[in-house]
């Protein structure tokens, strides 16, 4: 006798469908990774001529222009966006996040080098499962809890195990400062996932992120006008508005318009295990771009994290 077919079996065809979608949200995430891992050195070479804040609002604000006609299009086509206050709420939060996230790690990237700021962003899906407990009321398993244990003693590592062989070095060297402030962008981080996590699936994925981005761009330009010396942007050299475009186009606009989308059909554990291998990225380009060469002892301590957060999170993605 013939198996049924996938015409036959409506149920068989679904679950199809819905395995495809899971494998194009995992191969879009990890364009994802790529792009971000790419981007540390370019951001880190612009912040030595622009302040921090003022960078952001261009690269927010260039993220948010690019995504606006979608959205006009979306308006003709009068697709819905979800309930107006809850994507207004979790747009602020996820923004608010993602603002927190980018201060510490652009400012951490002052004073510690691309490779470990790589490594200390990626401790973001290690602190998913702790908030996802804390938030969510998920159960948090012993697997949870000897990854992140495995994942701090890498972190130590990282931060004591000697300085890089870089070709050219921080601004500001102070890695522990750097370091310290690139952990609290982790944790916001986490943050940020764990609010689409929890909306992304009531919303337009288009309009949650542009309220995220928008919110990114207030933020940075009130910060800007309060804490800053805003820069003149005819003077601002090549380097840093290629850095811009490709930060504000790809590692923003595009970057988070496909987790939104991702995290729609897809759950945080699967997304944290793929943003996983963003420290590996960051690594490899820092190596290719700027000759960044991690000491022993670093290099132990950043297999470490990335053994610590696939622990965290492998038993979750075998059930789903």
């Amino acid at each position: 006798m013939e198996s049924p077919s996938v015409e036959a079996d409506p149920w068989a065809g679904k679950v199809v469908r819905v395995r495809l979608m899971a494998v194009r949200a995992d191969l879009t995430l990890i364009v994802v990774v790529v792009i971000w891992g790419a981007t540390f050195v370019s951001v880190q070479n612009a912040i030595d001529e622009i302040p921090v804040h003022s960078f952001h609002v261009l690269r927010f604000g260039i993220a948010t222009i690019a995504l606006l006609p979608l959205l006009l299009f979306r308006r003709r086509r009068k697709e819905s966006i979800g309930s107006p206050a809850l994507l207004w709420k979790a747009g602020f939060l996820a923004g608010l996040s993602l603002w927190l996230g980018y201060s510490f790690q652009t400012t951490g990237l002052l004073h510690t080098t691309p490779s470990h700021s790589g490594f200390l962003t990626g401790m973001a899906v290690v602190i998913v499962p702790l908030l996802a407990w804390w938030l969510l009321g998920q159960k948090l398993e012993k697997r949870v809890v000897l990854g992140v244990s495995i994942a701090a003693a890498g972190l130590a590592l990282l931060t004591l195990g000697g300085s890089s062989t870089i070709e050219r070095p921080p601004t500001e060297p102070d890695a522990g400062y750097g370091n310290l402030l690139t952990f609290g962008c982790a944790v916001a981080f986490a943050f940020q996932i764990i609010v689409k996590a929890r909306w992304a699936a009531q919303l337009s994925a288009l309009s949650l992120t542009l309220v995220e981005l928008f919110t990114v761009f207030l933020l940075s330009l009130a910060a800007a006008l309060v804490l800053e010396e805003i820069p003149d942007p005819r003077a601002l050299s090549d380097q840093v508005w290629g850095a811009v475009l490709l930060t504000g186009l790809l590692a923003t606009a595009f970057a988070f318009l496909a987790q939104s989308w991702a995290q729609s059909t897809t759950t945080a554990i699967r997304t944290a295990v793929i943003f996983a291998f963003e420290p590996v990225t960051a690594a490899t380009f820092s190596w290719l771009l700027i000759g960044e060469v991690l000491s022993g002892w670093a290099v132990l301590g950043g297999m470490l994290i990335i053994a610590g957060m696939l622990r965290t999170e492998i038993g979750d993605r075998e059930r789903s």
